[in-house]
């Protein structure tokens, strides 16, 4: 098992220490909805989804998840997240992501930022600051002198979200900046972490059916995706306000989940199917003051 998390860090390292990035989502409950989350974005992860649903999103939120990647020993996402809006009109939220090859390889991204609501809280605009962390302490085994052991590179997020109780609008373009991280001092042509604007909509039918879609469109693609642009789908059905089933499409690859809703805490768990390189499971917790 050393050998092969080994030679995931040398392909790594072989491509752009950039790219993992880009293919990190979070939330248990958003990623079971397909990922189609921009036009929603009213939970603890609001600010990473779309910074405009921090001032949306009441109360105090937080919410820790643990990923369980392609049944991998040792590879692993960890995410926290809040979001304050207890506010009148401003929404203020924060998050952190790590996904790791245990002493081997690890990416960091937080994210920190807030939004604002207009015309009686149905319109709302915001920003956050990213910051993408990227570390290989197991290639210090090659001693190679042009490892430089780590990077940083930050981006800005703009997100609009109009609402209202049956339906919304969501907008967000990511990754202003498009940073770019290498790991190799010799590379000479690292990817970006390219900018990516995302549309979407969603619709509540009775308060308890939510159906929601959008469009994602990047500047550029990693070699490992099949295209720039990608379509998301996703459903969420609660019933009594207690017990939830979702489903949705994450590019070509189907994705379900359930939550669990008891007072102020929601468990949430989600499965993205996909034949390689394997299934990813996540497990949410929540609290909601």
């Amino acid at each position: 098992m050393r050998f092969v998390l080994s030679l995931i860090l040398v392909i790594i390292l072989a491509g752009s220490a950039s790219a993992g990035f880009v293919s990190i989502e979070e939330g248990a409950r958003a990623m079971a909805m397909g990922g189609a989350f921009t036009a929603v974005a009213d939970d603890a992860t609001a600010i990473m989804w779309n910074p405009a649903g921090s001032a949306l999103a009441g109360g105090f939120k937080f919410t820790g998840m643990r990923t369980k990647l392609f049944s991998v020993s040792g590879l692993s996402e960890d995410c926290i997240s809040l979001n304050y809006g207890g506010w009148e009109k401003t929404g203020v939220g924060f998050g952190w992501t790590r996904s790791a090859v245990e002493d081997v390889y690890s990416e960091n991204t937080f994210v920190l930022g807030g939004g604002r609501s207009f015309l009686e809280r149905r319109l709302a605009v915001g920003g956050a600051l990213r910051v993408y962390r990227v570390s290989a302490p197991g290639y210090e085994y090659y001693n190679d002198p042009s490892f430089l052991g780590d990077d940083t590179g930050y981006a800005l997020d703009i997100g609009v979200l109009y609402a209202n109780p049956k339906w919304a609008l969501g907008c967000v373009m990511r990754n202003l900046g498009e940073p770019e991280l290498k790991l190799i001092e010799t590379t000479e042509d690292p990817d970006p972490i390219y900018r990516e604007l995302r549309v979407g909509g969603r619709y509540t039918i009775r308060e308890v059916v939510l159906l929601t879609g959008e469009i994602r469109r990047a500047h550029g693609a990693a070699g490992y995706l099949d295209g720039k642009t990608s379509y998301n789908l996703g459903t969420e059905i609660w019933f009594f306000d207690v017990f939830a089933l979702r489903t949705g499409f994450h590019r070509s690859k189907a994705t379900a989940g359930l939550g669990l809703k008891i007072d102020w805490l929601t468990i949430d768990a989600s499965l993205i199917s996909a034949r390689r390189p394997g299934n990813i499971y996540r497990l949410a917790l929540t609290l909601d003051f």
